[in-house]
């Protein structure tokens, strides 16, 4: 029995040390009810990245551990505004993901100069709104979330580093060792 109890600890150990860091996420949202065409359009598209650290360890995502965030061909909202981008604000209201579960995010850009604006908001789960303003008119756009939108999403590092698989191993070796030496006794 002790010998269970310091394998199940030592993989334990192992599992919450495998947290690999900073893991990048793609993510897709697809088919939309078009508010300009007044009609469902199931090749309609919100796609984006954005790279997060669980540094809680809880299991979600939060809007504070984001390192970038980007959607629709946007730059980074991660220190938008700065430097040479003053033209361009946005910000992130909202923002959550656990693994498996819905991504969540409230975000607004703006970005603007003598000859144009351009502003979009997007509320996961409710709607996408995109202006466009010059000297020759208006192009809006304006996306409302549906049964049919379908998400999806991809880690595409999500990788354990090699001490954690080094110490899964250890974990592993452990426990087998602990059940060769029960069989030994056994026999």
């Amino acid at each position: 029995m002790f010998f269970k109890l310091i394998g199940a600890a030592a993989l334990a150990s192992c599992a919450a040390v495998a947290q690999a860091g900073p893991i990048e996420f793609q993510f897709s949202y697809t088919g939309f009810y078009d508010k300009v065409s007044n009609q469902f359009d199931p090749a309609a598209l919100i796609a984006g990245s954005f790279i997060a650290d669980d540094l809680d360890g809880d299991g979600l995502f939060a809007k504070e551990e984001l390192m970038s965030f980007k959607h629709n061909g946007s730059n980074d909202y991660i220190g938008c505004g700065v430097g040479d981008q003053y033209f361009w604000k946005c910000s992130i209201e909202r923002f959550g993901y656990r693994i498996g579960g819905p991504l969540k995010f409230s975000t607004t850009w703006s970005m603007s100069d003598v000859a144009y604006q351009v502003t979009s908001s997007t509320i996961t789960g409710e709607e996408y709104v995109y202006n466009y303003r010059n000297a020759n008119g208006v192009d809006t756009r304006g996306l409302i979330w549906t049964d049919q939108t379908r998400f999806a999403i991809a880690a595409l590092n999500a990788v354990p580093e090699p001490l954690a698989l080094a110490l899964m191993a250890i974990g592993a070796a452990g426990m087998g060792a602990a059940r060769w030496r029960r069989r030994q006794r056994s026999a």
